[in-house]
């Protein structure tokens, strides 16, 4: 995973920081991640572009910093469900608590976080990078429950767990295109529970 940039330790700078931040998330909204450039955050903030970079590399690092937010969390919810007593149970609730967590990130920033990752520049998004946390976990929860002989062992477990992120991915995406007007988690609840079933040895 990326390094993070170190935060701003003086409360301006942390201030400046989320400034920029939440004004580059609103002109990605509101023009298209492809179409804001440094200069036009910069400006609308107020700010240098040595400014600017004092904080971010790029306006891709903006970005960056929210997907790994996320990784961060899918961290913490893969040690809660640790106890759980069947893979299957803990596929259940992870996926769910990930899918509950773009919810609360909201519409509006997921579809700026999606289209960035389908800029013309992005040859390697990372949004669809295997070294997440989002696929470790799941290939890893995969896996166990393929030992235990709770999951289906016909599909590596690498290649059903990019396939699985898959499906809810497209849920998501449907969401976005739909401005987010119906409940996501209750619809990938009921996509779970398709899957569920197809995951089982057969």
């Amino acid at each position: 995973m990326a390094k993070r940039k170190e935060a701003p330790k003086t409360e301006r700078g942390q201030q400046t920081r989320q400034a920029i931040f939440d004004t580059a998330i609103d002109l990605f909204a509101k023009r298209g991640y492809d179409k804001v450039t440094v200069d036009d955050i910069c400006a609308k903030v107020g700010v240098t572009k040595g400014a600017f970079y004092n904080y971010f590399r790029s306006k891709d690092q903006i970005i960056l910093e929210e997907f790994m937010r996320m990784d961060e969390h899918y961290v913490r919810f893969a040690e809660e469900i640790s106890s759980l007593p069947t893979s299957l149970e803990k596929f259940k609730v992870f996926t769910r608590a990930a899918i509950t967590l773009m919810s609360e990130t909201g519409v509006r920033l997921m579809k700026v976080l999606y289209h960035s990752q389908i800029a013309p520049h992005m040859s390697r998004p990372y949004l669809a990078n295997e070294r997440r946390y989002l696929y470790r976990i799941t290939n890893e929860i995969i896996r166990e429950g393929q030992e235990r002989g709770e999951i289906r062992e016909d599909v590596p477990s690498e290649e059903m767990a990019s396939m699985l992120i898959d499906c809810f991915r497209g849920q998501i995406y449907h969401w976005c295109l739909a401005n987010g007007s119906f409940d996501l988690v209750e619809t990938c609840d009921r996509l779970m529970d398709l899957l569920l079933d197809s995951l089982k040895p057969r």
